[in-house]
């Protein structure tokens, strides 16, 4: 898996290079697959592919009907299916029906796709839009907050409407960026939850006092590592409401000097390391700070789902799967 910015800045080479890409989407699922609505992923002519729609058979015959239209840059929307005796063939326990949008991207289509990496680097949403009638296909790509009508129709992440008796239909889908994720504290925890945040499209900063745990070899993939007095680090770093941010300083009073500064602008996802005997110590000191009981109440301590985790890499894993649930919300 990859950031959608990564994804889409991968289009852009392969298109300013002339290379054509089929752009898989999955509109719509019935039954068992390994992944649904919104799925992407990108395949050139050698039937290599960027991102996945779920794997297995059903991607499999995806990718073979898209090396077939990459050739002569024609478009569908195809549905795949597997019968529950099919599935079996593959070792799989039930069949599932996918409909998949194969749009052939060509170097016309460039000035949608730099369209979608600058609203991605300045928007948190975008719309991406893909109409059809026969053979004729229309890819688009929208500024969610500027369009009030697709705001209107789009009361969920997506909006398939199809007509098979003319072959028409028009497929809606919210895209946006993972959120950022900036990491106070640069010890045993945050070098594990580094490791895991890329892979699931999350970026992250790491802001440290310890210059000898903000290194680059501890973090190879962070956007930024910042050495940073943590009474002082917004003048650094500009943390936005769409953000997460993870606490897991060298120390509690290092972690309310953090909070103190969060809690005037919150970001959409505070966890901070600590027991409950320490939740209730740092709760009764930010009241006396005059901060609201709902204020409050946005710090999730301690950190992660409860998995029991006790080793650093434990610990880790329950706080990126917390991540993962509350960016599904």
């Amino acid at each position: 898996m990859i950031t959608i910015k990564a994804f889409w800045q991968k289009v852009q080479t392969q298109l300013k290079a002339n290379n054509p890409v089929i752009l898989a989407m999955v509109m719509e699922k019935k039954g068992s697959a390994p992944r649904g609505v919104g799925a992407h992923m990108f395949i050139l002519s050698d039937g290599s592919t960027v991102d996945t729609i779920g794997g297995g058979p059903l991607e499999y015959l995806a990718i073979q009907e898209a090396k077939q239209n990459i050739k002569n840059g024609k478009s569908i929307v195809q549905t795949f299916s597997l019968n529950n005796a099919t599935a079996g063939e593959y070792g799989m326990v039930c069949g599932g029906q996918l409909t998949v949008a194969l749009y052939c991207l060509q170097k016309k289509d460039l000035v949608q796709v730099e369209k979608a990496l600058t609203l991605i680097n300045t928007k948190n949403k975008i719309v991406l839009s893909l109409g059809w009638q026969n053979e004729n296909f229309d890819f688009k790509v929208y500024d969610l907050a500027e369009s009030f009508a697709l705001k209107e129709k789009l009361t969920k992440k997506s909006l398939l409407q199809m007509d098979t008796t003319n072959q028409s239909g028009q497929y809606l889908e919210i895209m946006k960026q993972s959120p950022r994720v900036y990491l106070f504290g640069g010890g045993y925890v945050a070098q594990e939850v580094a490791k895991l945040l890329p892979n699931l499209e999350f970026e992250y900063i790491v802001l440290e006092e310890r210059s000898e745990f903000a290194k680059k070899e501890l973090f190879p993939d962070a956007k930024r590592i910042v050495v940073v007095d943590y009474a002082d680090f917004s003048k650094q770093v500009e943390i936005k409401n769409s953000d997460y941010v993870i606490v897991v300083t060298n120390g509690h009073t290092k972690d309310t000097l953090v909070l103190e500064s969060l809690l005037k602008n919150p970001p959409a996802y505070i966890g901070v390391i600590g027991s409950r005997h320490k939740k209730i110590h740092v709760e009764n000191y930010l009241a006396e700070k005059g901060f609201s009981e709902d204020l409050i109440k946005q710090i999730i301590m301690p950190i992660g789902l409860d998995i029991k985790a006790e080793t650093p890499s434990e610990i880790a894993i329950s706080i990126v799967a917390q991540l993962i649930q509350k960016r599904a919300q």
